[in-house]
């Protein structure tokens, strides 16, 4: 299943993996658990950014440094 949603460009939180677990086989376990199992099995995960910065254009920048500098 996680290849399948790797291909497709499905990612997976906690929350959802613990709601999929609920609703397709019946398993009810608690967050803190939830967030322990794919750590033991090697899963590693970071928040993603909320920066626009590595897509902003220089030359859009550098223009709006010197519109602020006036």
């Amino acid at each position: 299943m996680l290849d399948e949603s790797a291909a497709a460009g499905i990612t997976w939180s906690t929350s959802g993996l613990y709601d999929w677990l609920r609703a397709e086989r019946g398993v009810e376990i608690s967050a803190g658990w939830m967030a322990e199992l794919p750590h033991r099995e090697g899963f590693r995960w970071k928040r993603t950014r909320d920066s626009l910065r590595h897509k902003a254009d220089p030359v859009l920048q550098q223009a709006a440094r010197a519109q602020l500098e006036d």
